[in-house]
């Protein structure tokens, strides 16, 4: 094995510390950087927290939506229906184009044909539907009743139609389903849990 020894002169070790010196520098700043760029990114990522007796969880990666659901609500069904409603002029005196969304339904697993349990219909809009709904109202989803924010992200906003029992009402004849309290507080829960402003606060 060969060995080669440097011998640097007394200029040579001076240059040499201040090289190393610099180096050490740099790579300070880099860390304190990186660790910066970490603690930003961490706090600006909404995570949604587990409140307790909410285990079940929903996650939809195709709109960013976690729902949280009671034990007894294991097993529940999920279905997508469409929201569809016509979008008029700023005069609102001539419908100019339509707008559609997904309808994320939630239903109780105790729910059947001849027995309805309330479901929960989580609505989802892109921010610039949201704009033209809540913002300039010129379109509405639902003849009566209002579409109340539950929460948002970067892309779209969920919200929840004020009247949404009615629904299940006229899909069941006209009688009350079951569950409707229930559904209510699951909701509320979920709008605890994902706690932010409002786009349009009432």
């Amino acid at each position: 094995m060969l060995w080669l020894q440097f011998t640097p002169s007394a200029g040579g070790v001076a240059e040499l510390e201040e090289a190393v010196s610099n180096t050490m520098r740099i790579l300070c700043s880099l860390l304190v950087c990186g660790t910066a760029l970490v603690t930003v990114s961490c706090h600006s990522i909404k995570t949604v927290s587990q409140p307790s007796g909410l285990p079940v969880r929903y996650r939809n990666t195709q709109y960013g939506l976690t729902f949280l659901l009671p034990a007894n609500w294991r097993g529940y069904s999920l279905f997508i229906q469409q929201w569809d409603a016509p979008v008029y002029s700023a005069d609102y005196q001539t419908e100019v184009g339509r707008e559609r969304g997904p309808i994320i339904v939630l239903r109780n697993p105790q729910w059947k044909a001849e027995d309805h349990f309330q479901d929960i219909p989580v609505m989802a809009f892109t921010r610039s539907q949201w704009v033209a709904c809540e913002g300039q109202q010129r379109f509405f989803p639902y003849a009566c009743g209002l579409i109340g924010e539950l929460w948002h992200n970067r892309k779209y906003v969920f919200g929840l139609w004020t009247r949404y029992e009615d629904l299940e009402i006229q899909n069941n004849g006209g009688a009350e389903v079951k569950g409707v309290e229930e559904a209510r507080d699951i909701v509320k829960r979920n709008h605890a849990a994902n706690d932010m402003p409002g786009l349009y606060p009432e």
